[in-house]
């Protein structure tokens, strides 16, 4: 339940904005929490005197950025959300989308946050995050041997997740999978080929990482995702070399 103290009315040129603002200093304080259900377009646009169009922006804007989370059905609404990092992809994405953020430079972040989360987890991780590890580069090592390598690019990035679990930091995790989910959306445009070598990569990181050797464990995977960024680069490339001028020629 949200206490109607929270929910003053605001006098400004853009009430949405001010919303906005509100909900995210109840977050700060503690009053908002995760879970909680903020109140309805013509609720919240009475209590903070606004308009019913300020009021649905601000809950658009609020979801957009991945506070909120709209649910559907009879107990639907707008939900505090419980995290995660769906807005920062999604931001990300639309950087890319608008050419302010380039591949090279979603590849260069991605690979200094991994090698980021690769050093805080050798020191940290547990003996059964390491196992968790290993079991998922045993799967994707049967299933090469089986001629199924998987094609799914989330099964691909699933391994640097567990990575970051591993650092114990939800900022960091939060950071990995925002870049990972980008990465994911970038892969699925150039199908690429299942490689075993990847394999080998991960199994030689984290071999590194239960040494708790920290250095050679992110200076291998920065390598390895280097040769990544230079095929994804090649890959689009390609692309564009294949795409038709506007005179079809």
């Amino acid at each position: 339940m949200t206490n109607e103290s929270l929910f003053q009315p605001v006098r400004t040129r853009r009430g949405f904005e001010a919303v906005c603002d509100r909900v995210r200093e109840q977050l700060m304080s503690g009053e908002l929490k995760p879970g909680d259900q903020l109140p309805g377009e013509r609720e919240l646009a009475e209590r903070f005197g606004i308009g019913r169009a300020a009021a649905r922006d601000a809950l658009r804007s609020l979801e957009v950025s991945g506070v909120v989370e709209a649910r559907k059905g009879i107990q639907g609404g707008f939900f505090i959300r419980n995290g995660g990092s769906g807005g920062l992809a999604q931001t990300v994405q639309d950087m890319v989308s608008l050419a302010q953020a380039s591949l090279e430079n979603v590849m260069e972040a991605r690979t200094e946050i991994i090698c980021v989360a690769i050093r805080l987890a050798c020191p940290r991780a547990t003996n059964e995050e390491f196992d968790a590890i290993q079991r998922d580069i045993d799967l994707h090592a049967d299933l090469f041997r089986l001629g199924r390598a998987s094609r799914n690019p989330q099964s691909v990035i699933e391994f640097y997740r567990l990575i970051a679990q591993a650092t114990h930091n939800p900022l960091v995790l939060m950071m990995v999978d925002a870049l990972s989910e980008v990465y994911r959306a970038m892969l699925a445009t150039v199908d690429p080929r299942p490689n075993k070598d990847i394999m080998v990569v991960r199994q030689r990181v984290l071999d590194l990482m239960r040494e708790r050797n920290a250095q050679a464990a992110s200076d291998a995977m920065a390598e390895h995702l280097r040769r990544v960024t230079e095929y994804l680069i090649s890959e689009r490339d390609k692309k564009h070399k294949r795409r038709p001028t506007r005179s079809g020629k």
